[in-house]
């Protein structure tokens, strides 16, 4: 592949997704839910919440939602007016919020339209090499992340048990004050957080992505001991949960309502306590590997 690599992709080692570091304002890319003529912009309104089977969440507000069938739809993802990827959907739940609703979504079909059709050959080619990946879930994968995914710190703590645990499968409805995450099923760390009702979730605004990635392989049975952390920590205002020092800005959440969406688990949370740490912040993001071909985001250097 190293051939393909250079006339291809420039020599850019062929990846899921790039690693950059933008603030939310610096994210120009745009996603819409689309049914006929009308088109709502999501954007800021929408995550995903599971991969097996592929699920996202959008939310639209009561204006929007009387004029919007929400049974079938499809999702679109822009930049400067550039379709980037697209993805067809069908309902699951609708689940009323104080504003609008919570739509929850099955992905049924994906369709990538980022570099030429022979970029895009080349790309899923080397990654069907493994059998672990389907045609579905590249084209998939590739469609969600032409949107920047930022990624998240999750803390949950309780007497006898911590853990810190980065991840990027969630979303943030400021208007309504609600946090969406999906976690895996797998992760020791869900009941407890379930049984609490209480998480906090932190950005990763002055953290290399090694730490970050190296939180996501300590065992959730027994975390690596807080004093061993590289980093210092002090706790969150309401929880007492612990906050790394690399933290701009979290969110302290109760969890209001859960749903088993296959291998991930979605929680809905109210936000009790938003506390800025430092006055602007950022935080690492995934952008598809494609997507950052087409763009002209910085990769962070030190883990490829």
């Amino acid at each position: 592949m190293g051939l393909l690599n250079k006339i291809f992709f420039n020599g850019a080692k062929i990846q899921t997704f790039a690693i950059t570091r933008l603030s939310a304002e610096e994210v120009e890319e745009r996603v819409s839910l689309k049914n006929g003529r009308q088109s709502f912009d999501i954007s800021r309104h929408h995550g995903m919440i599971c991969l097996d089977p592929f699920c996202v969440a959008a939310w639209l507000p009561n204006e929007e939602l009387n004029l919007f069938d929400p049974a079938t739809a499809s999702i679109q993802f822009t930049k400067e007016n550039k379709l980037n990827a697209s993805i067809q959907v069908s309902l699951i739940e609708k689940i009323a919020t104080e504003h609008g609703a919570l739509l929850l979504y099955k992905i049924d079909k994906a369709k990538n339209y980022q570099l030429s059709p022979l970029h895009r050959l080349v790309l899923f080619g080397h990654f069907l090499r493994s059998k672990k990946n389907t045609y579905h879930h590249r084209k998939t994968i590739s469609a969600l992340y032409s949107y920047p995914r930022n990624i998240i710190i999750v803390s949950y703590k309780d007497d006898d048990y911590y853990n810190i645990f980065p991840m990027d499968i969630h979303g943030y409805i400021e208007e309504e004050g609600l946090y969406i995450l999906g976690l895996r099923t797998t992760n020791v760390t869900l009941d407890k957080i379930l049984e609490a009702k209480k998480v906090v979730v932190c950005d990763t605004d002055s953290v290399d992505i090694k730490t970050v990635y190296d939180l996501g392989k300590h065992p959730s049975k027994e975390p690596t001991k807080i004093e061993d952390m590289p980093f210092a920590i002090t706790k969150s205002e309401q929880f007492g949960f612990y906050i790394p020092d690399f933290v701009g800005s979290y969110k302290e959440i109760e969890i209001i309502q859960h749903k088993k969406m296959g291998y991930h688990m979605l929680m809905i949370g109210k936000v009790v306590n938003l506390k800025k740490i430092k006055p602007k912040s950022s935080s690492l993001y995934h952008v598809g590997f494609l997507q950052y071909q087409m763009g002209d985001y910085q990769n962070i250097d030190g883990l490829f």
